[in-house]
């Protein structure tokens, strides 16, 4: 079974509309997962053409005000395997600590995030998250946590605004990022009786259409 993974695509709040790359590089998947921040339900509908759709919500979906009906975690069976899907956000006393430590580190300092996330589900064989808008793509014990990073990228974005302390603190974090990390991507999960493998596709055309 294949499924799709989007995550982060900030339609109506940064982007206009969905990219059309998004449709095209998961045509003909089996069921497509969003891991919250869609922050228009038109999202939903776009994704729906191409196949069934499971979504969580993010904070920027609650900020929205489309959460209600939307999980903060949800598990799905899908070729004999467990997938746990969530956001990623945790309390601002774990997060606002832990993007200071990244600015003043010049790398991520997650305090804890795999392990935070593998404890929200019982027993999967994988873990997808969004959030962070960055990929990740490691074993936390015998589970895959997985991210593809986001479908927004705001370096590629002419219309994002960098002013305010926090934009700015935003920045030189993602500016200390490797380039592969500040790539727009989706992702492609293979689930099947060997286990869940997963491969990230970056999106190559401008993200803003």
């Amino acid at each position: 079974m294949r499924i799709g993974v989007v995550a982060d695509t900030h339609v109506g709040e940064h982007l206009p509309v969905l990219p059309s790359e998004v449709a095209e590089v998961l045509d003909g998947v089996d069921l497509i997962v969003h891991a919250g921040d869609l922050t228009d339900t038109i999202v939903l509908e776009q994704l729906g053409r191409i196949g069934p759709v499971v979504a969580v919500r993010g904070n920027h979906d609650e900020e929205a005000g489309i959460a209600d009906g939307m999980p903060r975690d949800a598990v799905i069976e899908a070729g004999g395997r467990r997938i746990g899907v969530t956001h990623g956000t945790r309390t601002k006393a774990v997060e606002l600590p832990a993007a200071g430590l990244s600015l003043l580190a010049a790398r991520a300092v997650l305090l804890g995030f795999d392990g935070a996330m593998r404890r929200r589900f019982g027993d999967v064989d994988c873990v997808i998250v969004g959030h962070l808008h960055m990929p990740i793509h490691r074993m936390v014990g015998d589970v895959l946590l997985y991210s593809p990073g986001a479908v927004f990228v705001p370096e590629l974005d002419p219309g994002y605004s960098w002013s305010g302390l926090r934009a700015r603190g935003y920045r030189r974090f993602r500016d200390r990022l490797p380039p592969a990390a500040r790539a727009p991507g989706v992702g492609v999960l293979e689930v099947g009786p060997e286990g869940v493998s997963a491969r990230t596709i970056v999106l190559r055309r401008p993200i803003r259409e």
